[in-house]
């Protein structure tokens, strides 16, 4: 009799979990599904194939993105995915940072997902204001997009158009054209988000994955997966533009063997740069490696290593205007503002002194005149 009690009460807290948790219920309904080879055990694969199929919708759509994120963050030491095991991970275990919160990333998907709008591109809602950074390292190609954005919202909208019931034509480049299907549910959970304006910056990542793409690479079965193996901003920018680049790193800016005579030259050629730039409505973005200082200091805000766009320069104060993609707000934690104490952020936004931004710079990339050559 003891043991039939302790068993009902048993299944009766399972019961209750289950019924808290909309996540594990969307496991359940849904996990067959995910397991392609029927062996019990969700890959990461096989996560990442769920998340391209159109045919995972809502929460299962929202239960999927979370796994993904889950399995692709290298903080978290997860067991095999078996369905019983899913079901020990909700809810998170006390004080185990080793582990996700699968129902709060279940809530952030589902809010996406409802949040999202499906048209392709809403012109009048088209701003550097409505592009953020979503759950992949994709930095290296919202940077100049972001860039681009800024300059012209129209020359962005141009490079998308409708192919076919459920699919794009995304134009990188003077020519290059990708034909991508809308994103997934799943898909709108992960990638960037663009306040109303449309699915077109979801397209623009899968094409990236879809260029970028190697048979050979099976880790990375889909254009999501890919395009989160991260880049180079400078070489994106040019595939973007259709443009060369021309490069100039701030490496030796942390190079104490270097004399200052010689830094205070390559300054120069930067600020000449950015202004010939500039003037030409020509685009520049760059990125940190690790957003460190000679001496180890990283400002606080700073991200790294993250690709930026460069929005403006103002050569009277010598200060740069830099555009986060995550296009967030940040405050330091003290003033003034600084190398030391960070720098404020308002929608990705913040200017600061080319002096200063070189010492924890990586690098800058400056679009030119000369057309890519075909193949590059």
């Amino acid at each position: 009799m003891t043991r039939i009690l302790l068993l009902s009460s048993l299944l009766a807290a399972n019961m209750a979990v289950h019924a808290s948790s909309p996540f594990l219920s969307a496991v359940d309904a849904h996990f067959k599904a995910w397991d392609q080879d029927h062996d019990g055990i969700l890959s990461v694969v096989e996560i990442e194939n769920s998340v391209a199929s159109p045919q995972f919708k809502g929460p299962a759509a929202a239960a999927i993105a979370s796994l993904r994120r889950a399995v692709r963050n290298t903080d978290y030491k997860l067991p095999p995915l078996t369905q019983e095991s899913l079901h020990k991970l909700v809810p998170k275990p006390k004080g185990n940072e080793d582990l996700p919160d699968l129902d709060d990333l279940f809530e952030h998907a589902s809010r996406r997902i409802e949040a999202g709008k499906t048209d392709l591109v809403d012109l009048s809602k088209l701003s550097l204001d409505s592009l953020e950074q979503g759950k992949l390292g994709d930095c290296f190609c919202l940077a100049p997009m972001g860039a681009m954005l800024h300059r012209d919202p129209q020359e962005v909208a141009r490079r998308f158009s409708p192919s076919g019931e459920g699919f794009v034509n995304v134009t990188l480049g003077a020519s290059r054209t990708f034909r991508v299907s809308l994103p997934t549910d799943a898909e709108r959970a992960l990638m960037a988000t663009t306040d109303g304006s449309g699915v077109w910056a979801n397209c623009y990542e899968k094409a990236v994955g879809q260029m970028r793409s190697k048979e050979e690479d099976t880790n990375h079965p889909t254009e999501l997966s890919v395009v989160t193996r991260g880049g180079s901003a400078g070489t994106m920018l040019s595939i973007l533009t259709g443009h060369e680049i021309e490069r100039a790193s701030c490496s030796p800016f942390r190079d104490k063997k270097i004399p200052e005579e010689e830094k205070q030259k390559l300054l120069q050629d930067i600020r000449r740069q950015m202004t010939a730039t500039q003037a030409a409505g020509r685009l520049i973005c760059g990125g940190t490696l690790k957003g460190k200082t000679a001496d180890g200091h990283k400002p606080p805000g700073v991200r790294g290593p993250h690709a930026y766009a460069i929005l403006a320069y103002d050569a009277n104060t010598d200060v740069v205007t830099l555009w986060d993609p995550h296009g967030d707000d940040y405050t330091p934690p003290a003033a003034p503002p600084g190398i030391q104490n960070g720098y404020p952020r308002t929608q990705g936004r913040a200017l600061i002194p080319l002096t200063e931004l070189v010492q924890w710079f990586g690098g800058f990339s400056f679009e030119t005149e000369r057309p890519l050559k075909e193949g590059t």
